[in-house]
């Protein structure tokens, strides 16, 4: 779940409430400030930021704190901190930030076959290729996988997973590439997968159990693909989409036992904006829902397109009630979105056949 993003122009950072305000992550040392080095014993996870959003690596015995080694942390007043254990290895640059409930965390790593962010840095845990990979040092928790496709056979990843709290790592970090036949292991499926730059697709994908979001779309003008696959217990979004000008296509997905919403374009970011598109095609809704299956802005021209969508239990608007408009679940609402934490998302309500919704109540059935 990246629930909470967004920065700069390429990205959107999103700050978590006061909750989050710390300048370190729950159980990370304070080490430097942009300019220093954070040193530390062994294979450490760093994080660079404040006020509960942070961008992270995976780095051995010390890191220049900056940003060229933390693309994605806020620029101003920050720190890096180092976290308390040690990991097995110096994994991959994979960022990772926090938002409010409306939004989703950006994480930005570039990360090509040509360049790396630090000799630091593992490189392999970094597949970059222009052929396919298999399941080998690609398919491990954490790893940043770019202009390549990865298939792990069906293998069960994790890394860890504090509830739906903010600010966690993703398990997967790709940039222009496909990521096929995965399970997230539940309990252990952190802020999902996130999408920083070209188009990402992932497929056959189960995640056991959602941790925060179960995929963030963070590429700027890109396209995230989810063709296939479940998620099981999205308490709150399945799908985030912070990144501009870029759509997420939703196709042959099932979302089991209960789901927030299962895709929402961002409320609440820095630099908040549009256009960003939906296209949702043969999912079927085996879940509880909270009270809306996608969700988009109004006024930064989102669009969101809906056709073959089964929901478990669903009522469709009756003609004779006090709001004939609304159905239960609410399938398509348009909202006002924000930037900055200025005000709130707002909610314009359910709309069919509209400008944002492009869903008619012929496109949704119940079982």
């Amino acid at each position: 779940m990246i629930r909470k993003l967004l920065a700069g122009a390429a990205v959107c950072l999103i700050s978590v409430g006061a909750h989050a305000a710390a300048d370190a992550p729950s159980g990370y040392t304070k080490c430097a400030q942009p300019g220093a080095t954070c040193s530390f014993s062994g294979t450490r996870q760093v994080a660079m930021g404040k006020s509960g959003v942070f961008g992270y690596g995976t780095f051995t015995s010390s890191v220049a704190c900056s940003l060229s080694n933390f693309p994605s942390a806020p620029s101003n007043s920050v720190w890096c901190s180092y976290a308390g254990t040690t990991t097995s290895s110096s994994s991959s640059v994979a960022a990772s930030s926090s938002s409010k409930s409306s939004s989703s965390v950006a994480s930005s790593v570039a990360s090509s076959s040509s360049s790396s962010k630090s000799s630091s840095v593992a490189s392999s845990s970094v597949a970059s290729s222009s052929s396919s990979t298999s399941a080998s040092n690609a398919c491990v928790g954490g790893a940043v996988i770019a202009n390549t496709t990865v298939d792990c056979g069906g293998k069960t990843i994790g890394t860890s997973c504090t509830g739906d709290g903010e600010g966690q790592q993703p398990v997967f970090t790709l940039n222009n590439a496909t990521l096929k036949n995965v399970r997230l292991a539940a309990g252990k499926a952190g802020d999902g997968i996130h999408c920083v730059g070209g188009n990402c697709r992932l497929e056959n994908v189960v995640w056991e159990d959602v941790c925060e979001d179960a995929a963030s779309n963070l590429s700027e003008g890109g396209t995230l693909t989810i063709s296939g696959g479940s998620a099981t217990n999205a308490k709150d979004k399945v799908f985030q989409h912070n990144s501009k000008n870029s759509t997420t296509i939703i196709e042959n997905f099932t979302v089991n036992t209960e789901m927030g919403k299962l895709w929402r374009s961002c409320g609440d970011c820095t630099n908040n904006g549009g256009p960003r598109t939906a296209k949702i095609s043969n999912v079927t809704i085996n879940a509880k829902v909270g009270d809306t299956v996608a969700g988009g802005n109004r006024n930064y021209g989102d669009k969101i397109t809906i056709r073959g969508l089964r929901v478990l239990g669903y009522k469709p608007p009756k003609a004779t009630s006090s709001n004939p408009n609304q159905s239960s679940p609410k399938i398509c609402v348009e909202y006002t979105g924000v930037t900055d934490h200025n005000g709130s998302s707002k909610s314009l309500g359910q709309v069919w056949n509209g400008a944002v919704c492009d869903v008619s109540q012929s496109d949704v059935t119940a079982f």
